[in-house]
């Protein structure tokens, strides 16, 4: 980094209250707010202290630097001001006019602040399902790619700037965007991912699966893991059914975390999101960042001749699938995750992406969607054999990825997957068909 800054966090919940009072813990701020900036006029000291804004930042600096990091906001038109300083009393301490108005230890607002459990409540299992009955696999293929959960997002990410000063290497809409990190050529890998119905059939495995999908995704560019941050969407938590799912998802995230062994660095809640009194499905949303080595290795697309192959992990079945919702009734119990598999999966996947021409995750839809996306993007078909069963084609939960290699290149992903990856071999990649299908009935039922 420049190391213009020892520490920075956005004015958000609770505004400096809540910023101020994590950068203090471990030594103690005095904050003079009546030098804040303000864009309203006459707040009230306590005011100052918790209006919350999104587009505020405060920063810890070292004196020696403080005439760069006011050069740099000058730069970029940014409003800014000196409204304290670090001690090393461990206390919070606010001033108006250099009159005290407020002292807390910092502790009491953070490691130690006050703590209450609220009542929980699980709710009853989902109860068993009829298997959905859809069209012949290639129909059910062409109209899953036109619902509205999978079909083509291009029309909304393309009215934004989505080309960050030159540097996109992968743009949105196929697993992870890439971004250079000038003047190497490493990169950074960025994805967002939520496990749709599955957190509302069991709340648990929905966390752990939010995780594996923005992981899976960052993987499939060559970029390894780092971090993660999160939004956890839910009802009103004084609820106990919606206490339950939200406490059962946080341990689903933990549990994946842990498989993977990465930091949650960051991360909001939005609650009692509810309408006439009936709570959203339960959303948590994970954000993964990951490091690219070499961006000029980040696969593209796949090749004539190029061998493709299925990689696994945990079990699928078709509940909380999005052919079930397209078929059947939502219900049923997901397929169990096996979390070892899928951080060995994971990992797998960041190691060979370099040597392939396309690794792609197959989440939302199944394998069968997974291919027509690597086939449209590719603009090229494949000849593939796949078992004539629903759960094969469109079945969902465990982590699975499309590779696709030159075939001189799958002895070495053989010896790369650990023995604990399983790997098979889907097809080979030519023609402009897949599954029997022409690639413009493709590329015309997802746009």
């Amino acid at each position: 980094g420049s190391g213009l800054v020892e520490s920075l966090q956005d004015c958000g919940a609770a505004g400096l209250a809540s910023s101020l009072a994590e950068m203090a813990r471990d030594t103690g701020i005095d904050l003079h707010l009546d030098r804040v900036p303000l864009r309203e006029e006459d707040l009230e000291p306590w005011e100052v202290m918790v209006s919350e804004s999104q587009e505020r930042m405060v920063a810890v600096v070292r004196p020696q630097m403080l005439a760069a990091v006011e050069a740099l906001c000058e730069r970029w038109e940014l409003a800014h001001a000196v409204v304290g300083e670090v001690t090393a009393t461990g206390l919070l301490r606010a001033f108006w006019k250099d009159e005290g108005v407020g002292e807390i230890p910092a502790r009491l607002l953070t490691d130690e602040c006050p703590r209450y459990m609220v009542e929980q409540r699980p709710r009853p299992a989902p109860a068993p399902v009829d298997p959905p009955v859809g069209p012949e696999p290639r129909t059910a293929l062409l109209e899953l790619l036109g619902t509205p959960n999978l079909r083509s997002r291009a029309p909304i990410f393309r009215r934004y700037d989505h080309l960050v000063g030159s540097r996109t290497v992968r743009r949105p809409g196929f697993d992870a965007a890439v971004l250079r990190l000038r003047p190497g050529y490493r990169g950074l890998a960025m994805s967002l991912d939520s496990p749709g119905r599955f957190a509302r059939l069991d709340p648990r495995s929905g966390g752990s699966r939010a995780v594996l999908e923005a992981v899976r995704n960052v993987a499939c560019t060559g970029g390894e893991p780092l971090g993660l941050t999160d939004c956890l969407n839910f009802g009103n938590p004084e609820k106990p059914e919606v206490a339950w799912e939200l406490a059962e998802a946080i341990e689903g995230m933990a549990e994946a975390c842990e498989a993977l062994r990465l930091p949650v660095v960051s991360g909001n809640v939005s609650l009692y999101n509810e309408t006439d009194g009936r709570p959203v499905c339960p959303t948590p949303v994970v954000g993964c960042v990951g490091l690219v080595a070499d961006v000029r290795h980040v696969p593209g697309g796949w090749r004539p001749g190029d061998a493709v192959l299925l990689a696994g992990a945990s079990p699928l079945a078709l509940a909380g699938s999005e052919y079930q919702a397209q078929y059947g009734r939502s219900g049923g119990s997901p397929a169990r995750l096996d979390l070892g598999a899928e951080a060995a999966l994971v990992e797998f996947l960041w190691r060979v992406a370099p040597a392939c021409s396309i690794v792609h995750d197959a989440s939302g839809g199944g394998l069968a969607v997974a291919l027509a996306e690597a086939a449209i993007l590719s603009g090229l078909g494949a000849e593939l054999e796949l078992p004539d069963d629903p759960r094969a084609w469109f079945g969902e939960g465990g982590g699975q990825a499309v590779i696709a290699c030159a075939p001189e290149q799958v002895d070495r992903l053989e010896a790369d997957r650990f023995g604990e990856v399983p790997l098979r071999r889907l097809g080979v990649v030519g023609g402009d068909r897949l599954l029997g299908i022409p690639l413009a009935a493709l590329l015309a039922a997802h746009s």
